[in-house]
């Protein structure tokens, strides 16, 4: 975001070393993003969903975005007459992207929607048991339990001591 308007200022000085300087300080940054896009949006989406939802999702941004941007862009350039409207545009999109980014839940030590959580060990499941009404990292509404779960659940909580693991 930051680095869109000099790497477009540097363009303009023409020489082959220019551009790709220009090249390379554009894209190296999409490479930390893209690195990450694969959890981000496995986080978002219950399990039975996934797949799909994340296919629409990013066909819909790339047809909203990416199909209208060079019209876009087009029209900055004829509109004020500076072809520095590309960095400037690049710019807003990379700031409205930051917000949208601010705003992803949390994800991390968490298990994905949809999904039971997962243990390296026995331990580490009776562990679980025993603190999944006060951890933070568990969301039980999230998790993928039919009716059986609700009333052994009322069960557990009307009952005083450790709870049972079968």
């Amino acid at each position: 975001m930051l680095l869109a308007v000099p790497a477009f200022l540097a363009r303009a000085a023409g020489s082959l070393p220019a551009r790709l300087l220009v090249l390379a300080v554009v894209a190296f940054p999409v490479a930390f993003s893209v690195s990450n896009l694969a959890a981000a949006r496995s986080a978002l989406f219950p399990t039975e969903h996934r797949y799909s939802a994340i296919g629409i999702a990013y066909k819909l941004a790339v047809a909203s975005f990416g199909g209208t941007a060079p019209f876009i862009i087009a029209s900055l350039i004829e509109l004020t007459g500076d072809d520095m409207a590309i960095a400037y545009y690049l710019t807003a999109v990379a700031a409205v992207a930051a917000v949208a980014i601010w705003f992803l839940p949390e994800s991390a030590r968490r298990h994905l929607p949809g999904s039971m959580p997962s243990v390296e060990s026995e331990e580490a499941a009776r562990k679980l048991v025993e603190t999944q009404d006060n951890n933070p990292l568990l969301d039980l509404d999230s998790l993928p339990f039919g009716s059986s779960f609700e009333i052994a659940r009322a069960e557990h909580k009307g009952r005083p001591g450790k709870p049972t693991v079968m």
